[in-house]
């Protein structure tokens, strides 16, 4: 298993660990703040797109699940995310190009195509889901909701907190 598949492992457990904490609020929204079970669905949506996209060598991100039970069935999610982690754990690929495709307007319907590769769009999913483990982190603390600290951190914010925290000690 690779590094890129490791990382975005231990972000896919982060989720669950969210996922735990929440449990009776899973799908409970605070104003206009997104659910946790909102970005989880997107979260995964996009895991998905690049599942997909290797078997035909074309990632599109367009692919969307919105309103699925995994937005308000915490059970189903974590069914999801465990299912995403047995394949991240098997994956095997050799470096090659990929299509991407997704929209970029929000005025119109505009997609675009570009060339990727796995390996960029396994890093893109790491810091995607971090950052939306970050809002989601953040909707859970509006309803009163204690979330552990790792939970939504950005690997460089870790590193620094690592190094910053072994200067402290000396």
């Amino acid at each position: 298993m690779t590094n890129l598949c490791q990382a975005n492992i231990e972000v896919l457990n982060q989720l669950i660990d969210l996922i735990q904490c929440c449990d009776e609020n899973y799908s409970t929204k605070n104003g206009p703040v997104a659910s946790i079970g909102e970005h989880t669905r997107h979260i995964l949506d996009h895991y998905r797109a690049v599942k997909i996209g290797i078997s035909n060598d074309c990632i599109n991100y367009n692919l969307r699940t919105r309103d699925s039970d995994e937005e308000s069935d915490a059970l189903i999610a974590e069914s999801q995310i465990n299912s995403l982690i047995v394949w991240l754990s098997n994956l095997e690929y050799k470096s090659k190009p990929i299509e991407l495709v997704s929209e970029i307007s929000v005025n119109a319907t505009l997609n675009e195509t570009l060339a990727s590769s796995l390996e960029r769009e396994l890093l893109y999913l790491i810091n995607h889901s971090i950052h939306h483990l970050a809002y989601a982190a953040l909707a859970a603390k509006t309803l009163g909701i204690s979330v552990p600290n790792h939970i939504g951190v950005a690997p460089s914010t870790a590193t620094y907190r690592r190094n910053h925290q072994h200067k402290e000690a000396c």
